[in-house]
């Protein structure tokens, strides 16, 4: 083989080398666009998408959570990480019902306690739907904020949550990993997508 014919593969390959970079650039997802969000004090619905990882002292979770939320009800699904529905916990006026993949239900006045099903420790929802979104209820205390004036943690009882990350720099970006502690219990949440 003469050194020209290897320069003029050698070429070759460099320049197919740079097309399949450029074509791989070029079909990269672009980035997504955060739509502006109101301030978190007038959030009372939304809906997610997210992974849940669960630990219980030395047990561990990993699930999918789908939760839509409304003041007067809640619809959260757990799935286990392939997207197979394991069961849905729901609230609305008559109470609460957690409802298995197999058709088993279990009902309650609140859904506290029915989420302990899944997590062993009563997890107080209503005090979750004000954490995902970066609020402190009456009853929390924040410890922290980011220079944006973010919590980076906060109080609620016996419940420490920390916010690990946010959608955005924008003051009013919604938390988008978010880790909640009571005891030997600990929910961390990456929030994949918002709708408002």
């Amino acid at each position: 083989m003469s050194l020209s014919l290897f320069k003029s593969w050698g070429t070759r390959l460099l320049l197919a080398g740079a097309v399949l970079i450029l074509a791989a650039c070029a079909a990269a997802p672009k980035k997504v666009e955060i739509p502006p969000r109101p301030a978190r004090d007038t959030i009372n619905a939304f809906q997610f998408d997210a992974r849940a990882a669960i630990r219980y002292g030395q047990r561990a979770e990993n699930i999918r959570l789908m939760w839509q939320h409304a003041p007067e009800a809640d619809a959260i699904g757990f799935a286990n990480p392939l997207g197979s529905v394991l069961a849905e916990l729901q609230r609305d006026a008559q109470g609460a019902r957690w409802i298995t993949d197999s058709g088993e239900r279990y009902d309650a006045r609140t859904p506290d306690v029915l989420i302990a099903r899944m997590t062993e420790v009563p997890v107080p929802i209503a005090s979750l739907a004000l954490w995902v979104v970066g609020r402190a209820g009456p009853s929390a205390e924040v410890l922290a904020r980011d220079p944006q004036g973010r919590p980076l943690s906060l109080q609620d009882k016996e419940w420490k949550i920390s916010y690990l990350g946010y959608e955005s720099e924008l003051p009013n970006a919604l938390p988008s990993l978010i880790e909640a502690e009571n005891g030997p219990l600990r929910i961390r949440l990456a929030i994949e997508e918002w709708l408002l």
